[in-house]
């Protein structure tokens, strides 16, 4: 599929488990001089359609698609049995549709998709740019039923696999990601993400054979039966609340539904390979051991809390939040005192940041959470939750933390770097 699978890698970020997110467009158009057709002087055509043609194929090899896709399709209403022209037009808006994209237009490029799927309602690389636009314009639901078409069309490795990760993530169909996702290694046994994944899929599923299910306005909680009951009205109850208000202060409240499991313990460090001392993770579905979530305690409250948030930060950010945004606002909303002896001795760096959190020294770790919270609120100070909100809008279309948070609180990195190091290591 050339380019488009091209805007299909990069699937996820490293985090505890993994967290997926919408994939980046593509870094090149498709290539024009060899999708579009010119036509052969034999044929007959109207002379205004040849020049029509010929002039769209030279705005097109220049990028400049508007221009193009207005002789494609001035061409192709004098003729409009001629097959080589409906092929022009949805080519030229395919071309115009990753360019939008690219430009981070997620809206644009799903009407130019569409326009390009009036003249070829099967063309894989048009079903794919569709949904992908979609995923980017926050509505990643309806990119399954367009990525099914297109993988049925021509199967592609990578569409396969992010078709597979929005079945288990966005409609909680394991089933049909295994599917997929098994389908994908017939073809390419050596795919090894869609070994990995596979895996991780298949021990989720005999993990909660058997487990019961409950959904609410906003969330659906999976959970062992009976004898866990109790729990799961206690954490319901307590989420809607979180819902509300952790939605008033990022002022975003989700119409879609955030899928939480809870596990025995034993089966959440098996699943998650999380540390002893995790009691909790979010990895496109929010996962709790049933030891921490024993009665209303304070301790349970400030747990959802901290967890709804990185689905929430997840959502905005469509998976591209870096781990010290994701750990500091997460901490932010559960209201987590600053530390007031907190001091760095080392340089001030969010990638040395990145790293402290990664780190699997529970000391250094502790650290890392400590940072991003004081480097999250005075980031907050400088610009409030508006310019936060910019800030995931802005990682979600693809720009990096480095170009990202300069452009939103007009300092470049470096300097802010430098103003942190000279407070906590002073």
């Amino acid at each position: 599929m050339g380019a488009v699978a091209l805007a299909l890698l990069a699937l996820f970020v490293a985090g505890p488990g993994f967290l997926s997110k919408a994939p980046a467009p593509a870094d090149q158009p498709p290539s024009p001089g060899t999708r579009l057709v010119g036509l052969p002087p034999s044929r007959g055509e109207l002379p205004e359609v040849s020049i029509l043609t010929e002039e769209g194929i030279r705005f097109y090899s220049a990028g400049q698609y508007p221009d193009a896709c207005q002789r494609f399709a001035d061409a192709l209403e004098r003729e409009r049995e001629n097959s080589i022209l409906r092929q022009n037009v949805a080519r030229c808006f395919e071309g115009w549709g990753w360019q939008s994209l690219r430009a981070g237009k997620a809206e644009e490029a799903g009407l130019l998709f569409r326009q390009g799927l009036q003249q070829e309602p099967e063309s894989p690389p048009l079903l794919t740019g569709f949904a992908l636009a979609a995923i980017h314009a926050g509505r990643p639901d309806e990119a399954i039923e367009p990525l099914e078409q297109a993988v049925a069309a021509s199967p592609d490795a990578e569409a396969t696999l992010l078709l597979a990760r929005l079945y288990d993530q966005r409609r909680d169909r394991s089933d049909r990601a295994v599917a997929h996702l098994r389908r994908l290694l017939e073809r390419d046994p050596s795919h090894a993400e869609g070994r990995r994944l596979l895996d991780k899929l298949e021990r989720e599923r005999r993990a909660e054979a058997g487990f019961w299910k409950a959904q609410t306005a906003h969330f659906v909680v999976k959970y062992r039966g009976p004898r866990e009951l109790e729990i799961r009205r206690t954490v319901v109850e307590i989420l809607e609340e979180v819902y509300a208000t952790v939605g008033r202060e990022f002022n975003y409240f989700p119409a879609e539904k955030v899928t939480v499991i809870l596990y025995p313990d034993e089966r959440f460090q098996e699943l998650t390979g999380a540390h002893l001392w995790v009691s909790g993770l979010f990895d496109g579905k929010i996962r709790l051991p049933v030891g921490a979530l024993q009665g209303r305690t304070r301790a349970l409250e400030r747990l959802l809390t901290h967890e709804y948030t990185h689905a929430l930060v997840h959502l905005l950010a469509k998976g591209r939040a870096p781990r010290w945004l994701q750990e500091g606002l997460a901490q932010h909303a559960e209201r987590i005192p600053d530390d007031p002896n907190l001091h760095l001795s080392g340089g001030m760096t969010l990638g040395g940041l990145e790293a402290l959190l990664r780190d699997g020294d529970m000391a250094k770790a502790r650290m890392g959470y400590q940072v991003s919270l004081w480097v999250v609120r005075d980031l907050l100070q400088r610009g409030g939750m508006e310019r936060m909100r910019e800030l995931l809008a802005r990682l979600g279309r693809g720009e990096s933390a480095a170009d990202a948070v300069p452009r939103v609180y007009g300092l470049p990195l470096a300097e802010l770097e430098a103003q942190w190091h000279r407070v906590l290591g002073g």
